[in-house]
């Protein structure tokens, strides 16, 4: 749609010219039989089958004879007749407006605003015909003329050089024609059709349903335009503003259909139209993004993902919306504008590791599948269908990019299995590598070891155990020799490492090469950290068996210690010789844990092992004590014995050790407790409170990750039934609930949300222990609540009284959901009872406040159906000395009580008539007392009137 200056122009007419458009009915039948007409094309649109192009030629052919005085001619204005052209307006707009309120996803109604936009469209279609027949026209009669004139000009006699005029004079009328096709242009531009004056028209009358109250009426009147604002030619300068305007006020409707369509117009002039709206200072692309960032509706942020330009202004904002709330959001992210951009370098390092790092991990499927689907279709045609080119783009040697790169490689190769088939990988590719060529070849080796079908596959490109190990060391010899590619060379040798673990040893002649290479490699002391951890556990799988594995990493590393006496090298081997313990103690981790230690060659190493681990807990070195406090805590696991004489060790690290021993030996003491048991760990402790101290000490830390690993290591302990304390657990309440800063622990929240129910729930005992502190966690829960500061924020008394009513909820237990299990002999709610029997007490004993309305609020929600006569009777005795006593205030809350005592009194009634008891005896031993007392109180009263009439007697005889 363009805007066009509102100062008209006189066109100039031509004497000769073709009908250019004309209609088929007459005029005087037209205009009488309109109201006939227009209504039956428009009942004739609304069918489901009816093809609505022949409507709008039908609409247009009632509308040239109602509008026009004589057939369009080109070259020539339109003779408008204005009366006519007034009727035929008045009656489209009629039978639009029986539109208007029809609510939105009417199938009927829909189809009448796309036979507008339709019927729009064609008529657009129209004026660009005539205008391209005007031009035709035009440039033929200039030809005509321009003839007409040499010819004449020809047989004229020139006295001087003739050729030379008769050229010059014919170029000053090309210009001339020119000039002249140029001002008729212009003025066929600014030429008013009865097309653009019924635009016009329908814009202001649809401008006015805006501002309806009826939702349906904005909505309709926002769609149309929505639809049609394509096809609506240019417009009137002070139309268009007015327009643009309203649709500012419609993006901020409270009707979300209605700001859906408001979006979908801006959309449309996003590129057009660059002037700021003085109201706010924004233009219509900035206003787009705040609605993209800030809608409510999840349908309006996916119209404006469906329409919006990937462009420089827009990608910040589209990279947000891939963590939309809404699964489709995320979705219409990578297939649509993300899809669009004309190259993903666009984006920068940093979004373009978020979107991909968020596609491929989302929780849906499909929005996975729409990653995929992006990065096989659209992405690698950036790269011109290369992949090797396509990794450069992606700057796979960062950090940062590697480890989401692997991840977008086999994303790709599932969705292209074709291009998975056409690798090859020959001898001159291996001699060969870059650091992407390298990269590939290993994660499609790794791709194709997941799928037991591509078996045949994997082998066809799978290297030689011998071939990958030259190779292997030829790469490590670059990396190590000084060249300026070091870099490149050693990001090679690092995927060559990777690809390493991938291959079949069983040739022994491989094996014993590859074996070689790597002592060779671990002896030398130029070796990364990464490179050396890939050795070590190369090393683990060629071994024979881990007695193997485990003496050949010792003898290296008293391969090293001797190589302390060589001065020169005395500032490497000692680092090197730690980073190689680290790397040992994690393949012990992958390894199979040894539980058999009777042999004797066992108990020899696991001595070896010990007099190495002894110096390095010893040492000095903070990196050397951390990793040889691990490596112990790994022997430990091995052998109980072990285990129970070192548990002290431990608890003294964490108690007086820095934060990194700390962290290590709370996980040490975690793994230990998980794999023998708290009580056979306690033997050799003074004290059997000494582990319950330790756990407060870490749970109220003040380093959030130590909170995290004590906190995710109970939690563990006690849904595995290795651990029970309810001090523990009170303290895990109390920091689950505990106010939220600005440094909120996200890592303990997450575990805590998972653990509460999972406990609850998995037993009746665990629902007991957290019976024991619930009051207690409540009450104190309570008190900070009251005392909170003004940059806290904390979850509600009351929220955390219905958790904790639904987590000792004796009917929420997973066993009952067993068919073979039936409810009424599984439930316990001797749980609820007690619980509520606490309540209550603190009810009356608390005059008002926060705490009091927590409990009763927690009462509520109990399960006290079923309980024992006892509990019961009990329960109804502390309502009735609170509603005596010390009154509930609330009404509502009041009622409730009310009615939870109606129905005690009638569980008690039912319970003693099905066992044959007393009814009541509890209330008649209170009616007995009652009718004492009042016995007491009436035969004071009579002694006091005897008294007072004696009294009154000796007065009288003074």
């Amino acid at each position: 749609m363009a805007v066009k200056n509102s100062t008209k122009q006189t066109p100039k007419k031509k004497a000769q010219s073709n009908i250019l458009e004309q209609s088929k009915i007459t005029k005087a039948s037209a205009l009488s039989s309109l109201k006939t007409i227009v209504p039956q094309i428009f009942m004739d649109a609304q069918r489901p089958n009816e093809h609505l192009r022949s409507d709008s030629i039908r609409l247009r052919d009632v509308q040239l004879a109602c509008c026009l005085n004589s057939p369009h001619l080109i070259g020539e204005l339109e003779d408008i007749d204005y009366e006519g052209e007034a009727l035929f307006i008045k009656e489209v707009f009629r039978n639009i407006n029986k539109v208007l309120p029809i609510r939105k996803k009417e199938p009927h109604a829909d189809r009448i605003v796309r036979f507008i936009a339709g019927f729009l469209q064609y008529n657009q279609q129209r004026d660009g015909i005539a205008k391209d027949e005007f031009v035709k026209l035009k440039r033929r009669n200039a030809k005509l003329e321009a003839k007409k004139k040499a010819r004449a000009e020809a047989q004229r006699d020139i006295d001087d050089d003739p050729m030379s005029e008769v050229e010059e004079e014919e170029e000053d009328e090309e210009e001339e024609n020119e000039d002249e096709d140029d001002s008729m242009d212009d003025d066929e531009d600014d030429e008013e059709t009865i097309s653009s004056r019924f635009v016009g028209s329908l814009l202001r009358h649809l401008l006015k349903g805006f501002t309806a109250k009826g939702i349906f009426v904005r909505t309709r009147c926002c769609q149309i335009i929505a639809l049609s604002i394509s096809s609506m030619g240019e417009i009137d300068e002070d139309l268009y503003q007015d327009l643009r305007t309203a649709l500012f006020d419609r993006i901020i409707d409270k009707e979300a259909s209605v700001r859906i369509q408001a979006a979908t117009t801006l959309c449309r002039l996003q590129s057009a139209d660059a002037d700021v709206d003085p109201t706010d200072g924004k233009t219509i692309l900035q206003k787009l993004m705040w609605c993209l960032q800030n809608d409510p509706s999840s349908e309006v942020r996916r119209v404006i993902l469906f329409n919006i330009d990937p462009i420089a202004e827009t990608l910040p904002y589209i990279v947000e919306r891939a963590r939309d709330v809404d699964a489709i959001n995320r979705r219409v992210v990578y297939l649509k504008p993300l899809s669009d951009m004309p190259d993903f370098r666009m984006l920068s390092l940093e979004e373009r590791n978020q979107i991909l790092k968020w596609g491929l991990n989302d929780r849906n499927p499909l929005v996975k599948k729409a990653v995929s689907k992006m990065l096989s279709e659209k992405w690698i045609s950036h790269a011109n269908n290369n992949l090797i080119e396509f990794l450069e783009r992606l700057d796979i040697m960062k950090p940062q990019v590697t480890e989401i790169a692997e991840s977008v490689l086999d994303a790709f190769f599932t969705a292209r299995m074709d291009i998975v088939n056409d690798i090859s990988f020959d001898a001159e590719f291996w001699n060969n590598l870059t650091p992407e060529s390298a990269f590939l070849a290993k994660v499609l080796i790794k791709f194709l070891q997941k799928d037991h079908t591509l078996d045949e596959r994997l082998d066809a490109i799978l290297p030689e155990v011998t071939r990958h190990a030259f190779n292997l060391k030829y790469y490590n010899d670059l990396y190590r020799s000084p060249t300026q590619s070091a870099q490149d060379y050693e990001f090679i040798t690092t995927q060559m490492l990777e690809t390493a673990m991938c291959l079949d040893y069983a040739d022994e002649v491989g094996r014993r090469k590859m074996f070689e290479l790597l002592r060779d490699i671990l002896k030398s002391c130029e070796l990364s950290e990464d490179h050396l951890s890939k050795i070590v556990r190369i090393f683990r799988l060629i071994s024979l068996n881990e007695r193997d594995f485990t003496r050949t990493i010792i003898e290296i590393i008293f391969d090293i210690q001797e190589q302390l006496n060589n001065p020169d090298e005395l500032t490497e081997t000692p680092a090197k010789k730690s980073r190689l313990e680290d790397s040992f103690a994690s393949s012990l981790e992958i390894s199979d844990p040894v539980t058999d230690m009777t042999d004797p060659t066992d108990i020899d190493s696991l001595v070896i092992r010990l007099r190495c681990l002894s110096i390095s807990v010893q040492n000095s070195d903070v990196v050397l004590r951390e990793e040889g406090l691990h490596c112990l805590g790994l022997c430990c696991t091995l052998d109980k014995t072990l285990a129970q004489h070192n548990v002290a060790l431990f608890i003294q690290c964490i108690k007086n050790g820095h934060e990194g021993i700390l962290k290590k030996a709370i996980v040490v003491l975690f793994d230990l407790m998980m794999t023998y048991g708290v009580q056979n760990l306690t033997v050799q402790i003074e004290s059997s409170d000494e582990i319950r101290e330790v756990f407060e000490f870490c749970i109220d830390h003040d380093t959030l990750e130590i909170q995290a690993i004590t906190t995710e290591g109970l939690a563990k302990l006690m849904l595995a039934k290795r651990f029970q304390d309810d001090e523990i657990l009170r303290l895990m309440i109390l920091l689950y609930f505990f106010p939220v800063t600005d440094q909120d622990n996200n890592k303990v929240q997450q575990c805590l949300t998972y653990f509460f129910p999972a406990y609850s729930y998995s037993s009746a005992d665990h629902q007991t222990s957290l019976s024991n502190v619930t009051i207690l966690a409540l009450e104190e829960l309570c008190n900070t609540y009251s005392d909170l500061k003004s940059d806290e924020i904390m979850v509600n008394p009351m929220q955390i009284s219905d958790m904790l009513a639904d987590w000792t909820d004796p009917r929420k237990l997973a066993k009952l959901h067993l068919n073979d299990v039936t409810i009424d002999d599984e439930i316990k709610p001797n749980v609820h009872g007690r619980l509520a029997i606490e309540a209550l007490n603190i009810i009356y004993n608390e005059p008002a406040g926060l705490k009091r309305k927590t409990m009763c609020h927690f009462i509520l929600r109990l399960y006290l159906e079923k309980l024992d006569t006892s509990q019961l009777a009990e329960i109804k005795r502390l309502i009735h000395a609170i509603n005596t006593e010390r009154p509930i205030k609330e009404v509502l809350t009041r009622n409730a009580f009310t009615k939870l005592l109606n129905t005690i009194e009638s569980n008690i009634e039912e319970y003693n008539q099905e066992n044959g008891l007393d009814p009541n005896p509890e209330t008649e031993k209170e009616e007995t007392e009652q009718e004492e007392a009042a016995a007491k109180e009436d035969n004071t009263e009579k002694e006091d009137s005897e008294k007072d009439e004696e009294d009154i007697e000796k007065e009288a005889d003074i």
